[in-house]
């Protein structure tokens, strides 16, 4: 995220009405959105904003009561040389969420981008690829142990087939990668909350049908599997929501907790010329963020974890940077206004 692309706003202006759409007028001092819930309700965030930017570092204040980071507590960012490790900003967003009464989730131990090129290009035998990933979960674990609820341990080890991803653990470790990195993940913190985390599985039934059969299995074997990260990347047309709470049912009637973890709701999921949203799109976008936020509410308390925004405002969205393409996926827009999905959750929920 460039800093550059952001319109610096005086925090007075964050009272302003719903951006766009006809919805009854609110405003950011009419309520916290986290109050409104029984269930923690967070948002990722860069820290470069977050205390630079008054209007992003409001609303996270005022509205959001758990926080992942989006990008700095990845492995290339926390571990990027061998036997070398950067706490610094992660340790800083830690003082802030406990300054600030906010639980912190950590995203993510193991995945297969946003590696280190040291771990690309390590060279070792089984036993020594081990050694590597035991080191790094437990390290990290341990350092932030206390401080972190809960991890997203592994992050998106399947293909959208239903195969499991070649990456470089599966390359050296198989698929016991994942069994190890949750039992090293226990070792290093009995209490953190450990999960795993994908995206399209409401959306593509193959893969979450692998995704569960794994995890069930895993479970079966005495593995730590606390919980799965659903993510969130949706659009305002599909899958139906209907598609998203079933396996949002699905997931907790299987005995793990429900971490609605990387939500956004495009807009223009094929790319179209699309200079601002349209009053249509925006009511389309409140609607699914509402009747997710309900059915939501109907999981048992015990399996829920939370829903979490994939950033704060529209600018702030790796959509448009990853795809090339306008879009308005968040509840705020490019100056931190409330849109009508804001609004319509202060309202109905």
């Amino acid at each position: 995220m460039s800093l550059k692309k952001l319109i610096l706003l005086p925090a007075s202006l964050l009272a302003l009405a719903c951006s766009k759409g006809n919805v009854e007028p609110c405003d950011l001092s009419s309520g916290r959105l986290y109050q409104k819930v029984n269930f923690p309700v967070g948002v990722a965030v860069e820290p470069e904003a977050l205390y630079n930017l008054p209007p992003y570092s409001n609303i996270v204040q005022g509205q959001y009561n758990s926080i992942t980071a989006e990008t700095i507590m990845k492995p290339e960012h926390l571990h990027p040389f061998e036997g070398v490790y950067f706490w610094g900003e992660a340790d800083s967003l830690a003082r802030y969420c406990e300054a600030n009464n906010k639980r912190l989730h950590g995203h993510t131990l193991i995945w297969h981008q946003q590696l280190p090129q040291w771990i690309i290009n390590f060279e070792g035998d089984r036993a020594a690829w081990d050694a590597l990933l035991k080191d790094h979960v437990q390290t990290i674990v341990t350092h932030f142990r206390g401080q972190v609820s809960g991890w997203d341990v592994v992050n998106e080890a399947f293909n959208d087939d239903g195969t499991m991803r070649s990456t470089v653990w599966h390359e050296h470790l198989g698929s016991s990668y994942i069994e190890k990195a949750f039992r090293y993940a226990r070792e290093a913190d009995p209490d953190a909350k450990l999960f795993y985390n994908d995206y399209s599985l409401a959306l593509n039934p193959k893969k979450r049908r692998a995704v569960m059969t794994l995890l069930t299995d895993l479970r079966a074997k005495g593995v730590p599997i606390d919980g799965i990260g659903m993510q969130g990347h949706i659009f305002i047309g599909f899958p139906e929501v209907s598609e998203f709470v079933n396996t949002m049912n699905e997931i907790w009637r299987s005995g793990f907790s429900v971490h609605v973890s990387e939500l956004d709701v495009s807009m223009n999921p094929f790319g179209r010329e699309m200079p601002q949203a349209s009053e249509t799109d925006l009511n389309r976008q409140a609607n699914v963020i509402l009747q997710i936020f309900q059915a939501y509410r109907q999981v048992p308390s015990q399996f829920q974890y939370g829903i979490t925004f994939w950033g704060v405002g529209d600018a702030d969205s790796w959509i448009r940077s990853y795809f090339a393409r306008d879009d308005y996926p968040l509840m705020f827009d490019d100056q931190y206004r409330a849109k009508p999905a804001y609004c319509k959750l202060l309202e109905h929920l």
